[in-house]
């Protein structure tokens, strides 16, 4: 299993967003978290359409964060950059051929909500006080 490259850069950004109140634009973020500003623009763009992050327009615009950060949990990062299902028959069961007989499936069901529910413990600020 791997993490996404757009996972851990969206929460990179999030965390320096966090750590500020200020309005950071995304070639200051990209220099701070060493991403390239247009992979960046695409990620800020995600965050925004989920309500994480805002963006500001004009001469001094950037973004900043528009939701807590005690409210943002990597599990709502992930929702966004990744399928929480590990396996296509997670989400869709009778897209499996083996679907009737197979004995696995509990298995991945199972491992999903470890892995949701270790990820739901963990915000934005919790990991900037590490």
């Amino acid at each position: 299993m791997k993490i996404s490259t757009k996972l851990r850069y969206a929460a990179r950004m999030l965390l320096l967003l966090s750590e500020t109140s200020e309005i950071m634009n995304t070639n200051e973020i990209a220099k701070r978290i060493d991403v390239s500003p247009m992979y960046l623009r695409v990620l800020a763009n995600e965050l925004e359409k989920k309500g994480l992050i805002e963006s500001v327009r004009g001469a001094k615009g950037g973004y900043r964060l528009l939701k807590d950060p005690k409210k943002i949990t990597i599990k709502d990062i992930a929702e966004i950059h990744e399928a929480l299902d590990l396996v296509p028959c997670i989400e869709e069961p009778e897209e499996c051929p083996s679907n009737e007989m197979c004995r696995m499936r509990k298995i991945w069901l199972g491992l999903r909500e470890t892995i949701i529910e270790y990820l739901s413990k963990w915000s934005i600020e919790d990991i900037a006080k590490l």
